[in-house]
């Protein structure tokens, strides 16, 4: 299935350390290859899903458009902090 990045996301691995910077890719591939699968979260970011990458995680959205179903990623940061931000980036929009 395709992935689709975000700014935000987009931004955040093209500030990190080259290996960091290929491991992303490669996780994002794996998706899109079908090798990987997000779970879903649940509470308040029902309709989301977690893609875990070391001690990352990327939040992910599950769309379509007119070309077919998609993944958009929405949001990537640090494991401990990543919930908490996004939750709050939503109450703000």
């Amino acid at each position: 299935m395709k992935v689709k990045l975000e700014p935000q996301p987009r931004e955040f691995i093209g500030r990190q350390p080259p290996a960091t910077h290929r491991r992303l890719r490669e996780v994002l591939h794996a998706v899109e290859s079908g090798k990987v699968f997000p779970e879903p979260l649940e509470d308040e970011l029902d309709g989301f899903y977690k893609l875990k990458m070391e001690g990352y995680r990327l939040i992910i959205q599950h769309t379509s458009s007119a070309d077919g179903p998609f993944f958009r990623v929405v949001f990537i940061e640090r494991r401990g902090t990543v919930y908490e931000i996004f939750r709050q980036l939503l109450r703000l929009e």
